[in-house]
């Protein structure tokens, strides 16, 4: 349960302010009880800001613990109000020592809240660390360990984060301990096979040790199907009745690749002409960088594959043979569909391929990989978001062309299957610059002046009138590369939607700072590849390689140099990818992983606009190898 669901149960009990006055010969004034009727009524409506200024009004002619619980209770309301400033200065005020325990714990558990919206995960932890859980009612354990987890999350302390999911599960109905397990185990995944033989909580049957102890078999295995199916078979003598879920860890038995360990030769399979040659060069020499980052005495060999987009043919076959002959122990590339396809439809494929794009249906086949970036990865990571936010219902804007066509459907087939409801959808051509036809019908901007018109018609006189947007939108979805964003967003808060979320794909930006362009997306929220934030991509040597000597176009392809980079850098993390799906790896491009259909799936960060500059959002929950 987070806060936000937690506040509500809170603030509709009536506190008891006359059991806390303190012993004394002078009573100090009791509170108006209208007044807190006022407010308690306003909090039940939802109008959280003035029952949070009501409160700041009871404090101010109140003292002691009056004075204390109306802080608080402000503090409470104007968080539930979005009002996180606000809510942080009342909280301030408020004298703990004179709160009960109970409304102590409130006061540390919103505090960390308000802490963790701001990415200060540590004072999170600060602010809840000098709190006995045990002393804590049973909603706000599960409140506290919550917030925990966020904290550990952010701070990658894995292990912290697993014992916290572990704590959790005893607090949780059973509808929601599966995803509560599925955490659990990808905080696990993070840690090496000795932190977790060395920080194994207990010992058989133990639940908390069992969860260690797969976790060991997992990852110490994870090379070694045989000795891992031998493994597994001892952890189910040794913890018959463990709630862990098979469905966790039966996919890490699974063959998977095995390449060696030194790899020797590697073929990277792409064009020098065609449409694709600028893409290739940029993903060349991200590949190139990686390699010399690495200090790799692997050698690369380079094959142009051609394929005539006309008829169909390609050379392909012919160039992955060599490769073959040659001994290569994989095979980066090739990059265009249709050569892809020729490779899928082989009999066998001798030596792994890591393709750097997708074929559309979820094709599987023994040795084939496909990697790319693909705009509908983008947009369904938009929809998951959206319902990790807490939206329900949505809005879309989308070119009419077709690359629009395949962005929108692929968010409003996710969306729907979250559960999101899609209230409306909108298309703009993109050799307009003016859209208000567009945006007024699609914000039901439309309907308000025809209400009021008829207003006006049925009292015969003029009234005061300002259009409202329609008020059951939680967000807006929008597809739009860099200059039609930077159009559109300022036309949506000139018809009264500021107040109403964006939410775009990366497309939307173009990958390098420009804050005097991008002040006209202010407030945009985007996910978008780690290499195009400075305080991420300056750790990575590729990177720095590539920016202290940018090549043509760098910038504008950073994307693609990017992809190139991981492809050569998950050859040494294949062979554990493979096997299992609840591992990732953190790359330039996001965090990836393998699903069975052998497509590498990423996630990538969230951020916003503030002043033209892009921001990270706070993360969402991480597992990754190293």
């Amino acid at each position: 349960m987070t806060l936000r669901t937690y506040l509500p149960l809170l603030i509709v009990a009536t506190f008891m302010l006359s059991a806390c006055q303190p012993t004394g010969t002078i009573i100090p004034a009791q509170p108006d009880s209208s007044a807190i009727m006022e407010a308690e009524q306003a909090e039940r409506t939802g109008d959280f800001l003035a029952a949070a200024q009501q409160y700041l009004d009871l404090a101010e002619t109140s003292t002691d613990q009056q004075q204390a619980h109306f802080y608080l209770r402000a503090a409470l309301a104007f968080w539930q109000a979005n009002q996180l400033d606000q809510a942080d200065r009342s909280l301030t005020n408020v004298n703990r020592s004179l709160l009960s325990v109970a409304k102590q714990f409130d006061a540390a558990i919103l505090e960390a809240d308000i802490a963790l919206s701001q990415s200060e995960a540590e004072h999170a932890l600060a602010a809840l660390d000098p709190y006995d859980i045990n002393n804590a009612t049973e909603q706000q354990q599960k409140s506290i360990l919550e917030l925990r987890i966020r904290a550990y999350e952010f701070t990658e302390n894995w292990l912290e984060k697993a014992n916290s999911h572990i704590e959790l599960a005893l607090l949780l109905p059973d509808f929601e301990r599966e995803q509560n397990q599925q955490a659990l185990w990808q905080a696990l995944m993070m840690l090496t096979p000795p932190s977790l033989d060395l920080f194994n909580p207990g010992i058989p049957p133990a639940v908390d040790s069992g969860w260690f102890a797969l976790a060991y078999a997992i990852k110490s295995y994870q090379n070694n199907p045989d000795a891992m199916i031998v493994a597994l078979e001892d952890w189910r003598r040794n913890y018959p009745n463990h709630p862990a879920n098979p469905a966790l860890y039966k996919k890490s038995v699974s063959t998977g690749t095995r390449l060696p360990q030194q790899l020797n030769d590697i073929a990277i399979l792409l064009p020098t002409t065609g449409p694709y040659a600028t893409a290739a060069q940029a993903i060349k020499q991200g590949i190139v960088a990686a390699h010399y980052a690495a200090q790799s005495n692997t050698r690369l060999h380079f094959f142009d594959v051609v394929t005539d987009s006309n008829t169909g043919t390609s050379n392909v076959w012919q160039q992955y043979q060599q490769a073959v002959e040659l001994n290569a122990n994989l095979a980066i590339g090739p990059l265009d569909k249709e050569s892809i396809r020729i490779l899928s439809e082989a009999e066998s494929l001798p030596i792994p391929v890591l393709a750097l794009n997708r074929l559309t249906n979820q094709l599987q086949k023994e040795n084939l990989f496909q990697f790319g970036l693909a705009p509908e990865d983008d947009a369904i990571s938009a929809a998951n978001y959206a319902i990790e936010q807490g939206y329900e219902r949505a809005v879309i804007i989308s070119p009419s062309d077709a690359w629009g066509d395949r962005v929108s459907s692929a968010f409003t087939d996710q969306w729907l299957n979250n559960g999101g409801v899609l209230l409306n959808s909108a298309h703009y051509n993109a050799s307009n610059n003016d859209f208000s036809s567009i945006i007024t019908p699609l914000l039901g901007l439309a309907a308000s002046k025809q209400r009021y018109r008829s207003l006006k018609q049925t009292l015969g006189i003029s009234v005061e009138f300002e259009p409202r947007r329609r008020q059951d939108i939680d967000f807006l979805f929008l597809v739009a590369r860099p200059l039609k964003a930077r159009q559109l967003l300022p036309q949506l808060k000139f018809h009264r939607s500021s107040s109403l979320p964006v939410i775009a794909t990366s497309h939307a930006y173009s990958g390098h700072e420009n804050s005097q362009q991008d002040i006209d997306i202010n407030g945009l929220i985007i996910n978008d590849i780690p290499w195009v934030f400075n305080n991420i991509a300056f750790n990575d040597s590729a990177y720095i390689a590539l920016h202290n000597n940018p090549p043509e176009h760098f910038d504008r392809y950073i994307r693609l140099y990017a992809l190139g980079a991981d492809s050569y850098r998950l050859i040494s993390k294949l062979n554990g990818l493979s096997r299992s799906t609840s591992l990732t790896f953190q790359g330039a491009t996001g965090k990836l992983s393998i699903n069975e259909a052998g497509h590498i799936n990423r996630e990538t960060p969230w951020a916003t606009f503030s002043k033209g500059k892009i921001k990270l959002l706070a993360p969402s929950a991480e597992n990754s190898i190293q």
